[in-house]
């Protein structure tokens, strides 16, 4: 899926730097990156643990692939760095409601009752793959700056299981080795849920 998304990068890069001479790319960029990510992603082989749809934003206009991957829901979308003031003074929890807010204007299908991150049934665990572009008054966008891995809680306006880049990820599976337990999804499940019920109360608490 990186590969995909890295490719996909180049080839819009490559597109709107031959099409747009004087058109400003702020304009024609976000689009032409989030929908040749998608078109890349909904190009993938599937198989019977793997499988990429289009599906159609609502209110209608949109369009953007979902991936069904075992037990996971992922979703994509492209991140322009620098569209939304900084976050980082702002307590833990008000935070990740913050950027859950950029996300929904961004993706809002994920945030609908319909969509939950832990699937209609919810039995599948809902995860975003958020590739970063640079701001679009610069020159390269030919890759992204770096990609998050996002898991959101069951109500997407209270914040992140996990929100790292992937690369950060990466690191700690290697730091960490054979000491990562490996347990049962609905398992993973049930402490997700618990988690989010201690931050709700603690929240309520302040």
């Amino acid at each position: 899926m990186l590969e995909s998304i890295e490719a996909a990068f180049q080839k819009s890069d490559s597109h709107l730097k031959e099409t747009y001479k004087h058109v400003p790319l702020a304009g024609p960029g976000p689009q032409s990156h989030h929908f040749t990510v998608q078109e890349a992603l909904l190009s993938l082989p599937k198989d019977e643990k793997f499988e990429a749809s289009n599906q159609a934003t609502k209110p209608a206009g949109g369009y953007y692939a979902l991936i069904r991957a075992g037990t996971m829901q992922i979703t994509t979308s492209v991140i322009t760095v620098g569209r939304t003031p900084p976050i980082r003074d702002a307590k833990f929890r008000r935070d990740l409601s913050r950027e859950n807010e950029r996300l929904e204007k961004q993706h809002p299908d994920l945030f609908k009752a319909s969509a939950s991150p832990l699937g209609p049934s919810q039995e599948a665990l809902h995860a975003l793959l958020l590739p970063h572009t640079t701001k679009w008054s610069e020159s390269d966008h030919s890759s992204p700056i770096c990609v998050t891995l996002a898991v959101p809680y069951s109500d997407p306006s209270a914040g992140f299981h996990l929100y790292m880049e992937v690369g950060q990820l990466w690191q700690y599976y290697n730091e960490v080795g054979d000491e990562i337990v490996d347990i049962a999804y609905p398992t993973l499940r049930d402490r997700m849920r618990r988690a989010e019920n201690r931050d709700q109360n603690e929240g309520g608490n302040e």
